[in-house]
């Protein structure tokens, strides 16, 4: 994607998780190339650090942060609602905060946290600012240029073992298990939004990052910390790990412009599990998520489809 259109336009990226890791080090990227960058943290202090740390570093003045509690459903729309009305086009969301959490713990909203930060703030960011990706598909400056939405899954969705009657992990909780089963989760709401969405407006795509050198697991005490020296032995570098996400949101490579709902490692295709592909179930999870999130999930993908479908008549109409 070009990072400045010929209008003078920057692309406006938004990064959730954007204070740490691999979301770091994509917003660093993103800055560097150009565009407006939306950090997403959780910490104020943190998060408030870092984009100023980065903007010292790549000498952008265009890196801004929010700062949101994404394992609730009232942290997701105040995030989005807030974000909808001061951009009201977004041309590229990157879901990417996450977390395990060895614990079984439930947020206010009654849910098991690892599945409702996991998977459900990315179903129910994504679907809440719609109106802005599509707008942006809309652009008479980038013709051509679908929005897009990255996903950030990984291979442990093949370690899942996804029971649909018991999304909340009531019984048998085990934190890993619990993480792979949300990473399952975001590999089958990308097959299940691309099918929804119309790929000439906005694709959407999932990626593997590989095992990164970050602080993820660390939140667990001491058994976090020496799961994080394990991981560390074959881990890479947070830019390493960013660089499909920053791939998947630039290039202009067909292969990612005109298909949606892949699954990428290293910039190429990823191998999925035979459950990962498994669309029927995909589909059940999309019902049960619009019912834990209270959303209309189809009467907002139709929606901002029909608000796009208005603007683009109209910019026709007005030339």
């Amino acid at each position: 994607m070009p990072m400045i259109d010929r209008t003078g336009h920057a692309p406006v990226i938004v990064v959730t998780g954007g204070s740490d890791g691999i979301g770091r080090a994509a917003v660093r990227a993103f800055a560097q190339q150009g565009a407006t960058v939306v950090m997403v943290g959780r910490n104020e202090a943190k998060t408030a650090a870092a984009a100023r740390s980065i903007m010292t570093e790549t000498g952008s003045r265009t890196v801004s942060w929010r700062i949101a509690d994404l394992s609730t459903r009232t942290g997701v729309q105040e995030l989005a609602s807030a974000l909808r009305a001061t951009y009201p086009r977004i041309d590229v969301l990157c879901n990417n905060a996450g977390a395990m959490f060895l614990e079984r713990q439930l947020t206010v909203d009654g849910i098991e946290r690892t599945f409702a930060l996991n998977h459900l703030a990315y179903f129910a960011l994504t679907l809440e600012l719609l109106p802005s990706l599509q707008a942006a598909a809309q652009s008479p400056t980038q013709p051509g240029i679908p929005a897009r939405i990255i996903n950030v899954a990984s291979r442990a969705h093949k370690n899942a073992r996804v029971d649909l009657a018991d999304l909340a992990r009531a019984t048998d909780f085990g934190g890993w298990r619990a993480y792979c089963n949300s990473k399952l989760c975001n590999i089958w709401f990308t097959r299940s939004l691309a099918r929804r969405l119309p790929h000439d407006a906005v694709v959407v795509h999932t990626m593997h990052p590989g095992v990164v050198s970050t602080r993820f697991a660390t939140n667990n005490g001491s058994m976090g910390r020496f799961l994080r020296r394990v991981m560390d032995l074959r881990s890479v570098t947070p830019e390493q790990g960013a660089d499909t996400m920053v791939w998947l949101a630039t290039t202009l490579d067909e292969s990612v412009l005109r298909a949606s709902g892949g699954y990428w490692y290293k910039r190429r295709p990823g191998s999925l599990s035979r459950a990962a592909s498994d669309d029927g179930r995909a589909e059940q999870l999309w019902a049960m998520s619009a019912s834990l999130t209270e959303l209309d999930a189809d009467r907002l993908v139709a929606d901002s489809a029909l608000s796009a479908s208005a603007t683009r008549s109209s910019a026709g109409e007005s030339s």
